[in-house]
């Protein structure tokens, strides 16, 4: 087959493929050939003193070079405007473009187009990834090959440059590690907390923490402070799984972190960070050790009222309702009520209204919420009904509990 008749097969169906492109997505698409010339414009309806790649020569040679470098790519060369090119054969190839991935206003069109020697530019709006896969669909459609559309746009964003300069942080950090003598504490450290926290051992956790290898640590961010508080958020994580990996309320614990996150993210020095890390470990630990001890005394439940316990702790801000458990878990709500207090020693309600006041004093103890905003959250109908409800289960106000058990007088 000689090359004419092989340009006429591959220009033919692409024809036909960017009219319906065209259709859904307006575009600009034009074909060049090997010396850059047009071979065929499919924007027709286009003034050539709007169209940059006829005014400006240079600026064509240039995209040109790359599409035909690289066969398919986005050329990111003055943002937000992005053009897109297909290599079709050895002498056409595909430019769509220029586009824009972010809105422009009419000075940005203006000084766009005076740069390239136009008397205006039209800039089609266009999300990258809708670009991209237009360059894909084309692309695969003429060479049957096919590249996945995250691997396109990471070739595509992740430039040199960009990669290079990664590298170089990395270098320069091991640079300043062997400097420092400061090796990264190993696995055995991190494996030795979560151990504690798991069996509840509040002397093991605190023997773990105060371990030689607790100095060991590395740098996660290009300021002290940051890199405290990422330590910090590692550990809170860290813990707070290991209690949920133990048997606690998956709710709570995310509560508990949360909690302790945005605490950390409030620090003004590293010192507090690291205190806050060492409180919500402790913590954690402190709740394994109890829901341990509760467990030896109180024995097994049935697994309905272990289903029910789970329910309710999992739906703690809704309002709490007898019969939705009941219809939940499939049971007659008498059978249920009766079987609860046989083996909880307390009614559904009462156990809801417990598990409501013991997020409720983690919210109080690790965040600023105000009581109002914390009775909302937890669905009791008012701050006062909030307040008497903790007063009848903690034995004191809300506020005096908030007072008495900041988390920072809990470090080790």
């Amino acid at each position: 087959m000689d090359d004419s008749k092989e340009k006429q097969q591959k220009i033919l169906p692409l024809s036909y493929g960017l009219g319906l492109v065209k259709e859904l997505v307006p575009v600009p698409t034009h074909i060049f050939k090997s010396d850059n010339h047009y071979y065929e414009k499919f924007d027709r309806e286009e003034v050539d003193e709007w169209n940059v790649l006829k005014t400006d020569y240079e600026f064509r040679k240039k995209i040109l070079k790359e599409v035909k470098e690289k066969n398919i790519v986005i050329i990111n060369e003055e943002q937000p405007v992005l053009f897109g090119g297909v290599k079709c054969t050895d002498d056409l190839f595909l430019v769509i473009g220029p586009v824009v991935i972010t809105q422009v206003d009419q000075n940005f069109t203006k000084l766009y187009a005076l740069k390239h020697k136009a008397n205006n530019v039209s800039l089609f709006y266009i999300d990258v990834k809708k670009l991209a896969s237009i360059l894909l669909l084309i692309y695969s459609s003429i060479t049957d090959k096919y590249i996945f559309l995250s691997d396109f746009l990471d070739k595509s964003f992740l430039n040199d440059e960009l990669l290079e300069s990664a590298q170089k942080h990395v270098a320069n950090i091991f640079s300043r590690q062997s400097l420092t003598n400061r090796p990264h504490n190993p696995g055995v450290f991190e494996d030795s907390i979560r151990l504690a926290i798991k069996q509840g051992d509040v002397e093991g956790l605190k023997k773990a923490l105060n371990s030689i290898y607790a100095s060991m640590r590395g740098t996660l961010a290009r300021t002290e402070l940051r890199s405290a508080k990422n330590l910090a958020i590692v550990d809170i994580t860290i813990a707070t799984r290991a209690a949920i990996e133990a048997g606690l309320s998956v709710e709570e614990l995310y509560v508990i972190s949360d909690a302790f996150i945005m605490e950390v993210e409030d620090c003004k020095y590293p010192s507090d960070a690291a205190a806050l890390a060492r409180a919500c470990a402790l913590r954690c630990t402190q709740m394994v050790a109890k829901h341990k001890l509760d467990l030896e005394k109180g024995n097994l439940l049935s697994p309905v009222v272990l289903r029910a316990c789970d329910y309710i702790d999992r739906h703690l801000y809704e309002k709490f309702n007898l019969e939705i458990v009941s219809n939940k878990l499939k049971v007659s709500s008498s059978h249920l009520s009766k079987l609860f207090k046989e083996e909880k020693k307390m009614t559904l309600g009462e156990y809801a209204r417990l598990r409501k006041i013991e997020v409720a004093k983690t919210l109080l103890a690790t965040t600023d919420k105000s009581i109002s905003d914390i009775a909302l959250m937890l669905s009791f109908n008012s701050q006062s009904h909030f307040g008497r409800v903790f007063i009848s289960i903690q034995g004191e106000p809300p506020a005096q509990y908030r007072k008495n058990n900041a988390i920072r007088d809990n470090v080790l």
